[in-house]
């Protein structure tokens, strides 16, 4: 039985693995085709609403299927309604992935597929510095060599002078708007996501009986982010230049509608990895998925690159999976925790306790 339990969860990581990764590389493919094939454009606040309404019905159908239809409105009547401090707090990470989601998609106005998913990878360059600022996170050795390669490779990829057919005149004017919308959106996501950490970290975790507090479901919290995103976007959605209130979904045509949801399975998988993968997981992912946009978009926008461009991806995917501990050194000098505090000065003939790092 316990076997059968272990091959189970296998394939569920399995299934996981593989839909993230055509997940993650159909994403910028999907957006610079849908950005630059119309001659008159979607607003982009508006599909980033309408991905948010679809990921509110899924998380509510999936939240009813683990807490059971009976039990729906209690549950969110006591995790989000009774619980309103909490939920109000989800609004800054609503407003940054709503912000991120917008500058996702502008960017690919601007930079080819392969461009935009390589350098949107820094994302783990902007996660690892804020958990050091923000959570007091200490990192190896070998996560801030990974930091290092990684930030090397980008900069290759952005001075490569890569293109494809889709990308206009403007030169280096759309070059710098374009690294302007992704940095903004890596920017946005790793300080989210550290919040979001940190929230969790720091919420109570024994109510005020002095029982221990049940754990939130995490289809609870998509329906919290959901439902924020939805309420700032509806403002920005009528004040945006794009959109026309006499035509509301003007140039919403199958690719358009067909990368909202998209989208919205992304913001669900991320539920699925927390609760069945690690970041090994999503370390493969990434990476596998980084070279399949690029590959692909070779002959879907007829990409062209050069020497510079193929050493940035190396280096990107290595640095991806030296930070993940998918690639680990054997010397132990590697695992040495850096600007780690002084240990205090042995007393009394007391030795040094040594603290073992663990991951």
């Amino acid at each position: 039985m316990k076997g059968n339990g272990a091959t189970s969860n296998t394939r569920i990581q399995l299934a996981i693995l593989v839909v993230l990764t055509l997940q993650n590389a159909s994403v910028p493919l999907m957006m610079r085709y849908a950005r630059t094939s119309e001659s008159v454009p979607y607003c982009v606040p508006l599909l980033v609403v309408i991905q948010e309404v679809i990921k509110l019905v899924a998380s509510i159908f999936l939240l009813a299927r683990e807490v059971g239809l009976g039990s729906l409105l209690s549950t969110i009547q006591t995790e989000i309604i009774g619980r309103w401090d909490m939920t109000l707090r989800l609004a800054v990470p609503a407003c940054l992935f709503f912000l991120q989601n917008n500058c996702m998609q502008l960017a690919n106005t601007y930079l080819p597929a392969a461009v935009f998913q390589v350098t949107y990878q820094g994302k783990t360059f902007i996660v690892a510095l804020l958990s050091v600022l923000m959570l007091g996170s200490r990192l190896e050795r070998f996560k801030w060599l990974g930091i290092a390669g990684l930030a090397a490779g980008v900069s290759l990829v952005n001075v490569s002078n890569s293109s494809d057919t889709k990308s206009r005149e403007g030169g280096a004017a759309e070059l710098i708007q374009g690294l302007f919308y992704v940095i903004t959106a890596a920017c946005c996501s790793g300080f989210a996501n550290v919040y979001f950490e940190k929230m969790v970290k720091t919420a109570e975790t024994v109510n005020t009986d002095g029982t221990e507090a049940k754990k939130p479901s995490l289809w609870v919290r998509n329906i919290q982010l959901a439902t924020f995103t939805i309420l700032l976007g509806l403002p920005v959605i009528r004040f945006a230049p794009t959109f026309d209130i006499d035509d509301p979904f003007r140039g919403f045509n199958p690719m358009v509608i067909g990368l909202a949801f998209n989208n919205s399975l992304g913001g669900l998988l991320v539920a699925l990895i927390i609760k069945y993968g690690d970041n090994i997981l999503k370390g493969f992912s990434n990476a596998i998925s980084t070279v399949l946009a690029t590959v692909v978009s070779i002959p879907l926008f007829g990409f062209k690159t050069g020497i510079h461009f193929a050493v940035g991806v190396v280096l990107v995917i290595w640095s991806t999976m030296v930070y993940g501990r998918m690639i680990q050194f054997k010397s132990e000098w590697w695992n040495v925790v850096m600007f780690a505090p002084p240990s205090p000065s042995p007393k009394n003939g007391v030795g040094l306790q040594t603290v073992k790092v663990s991951n």
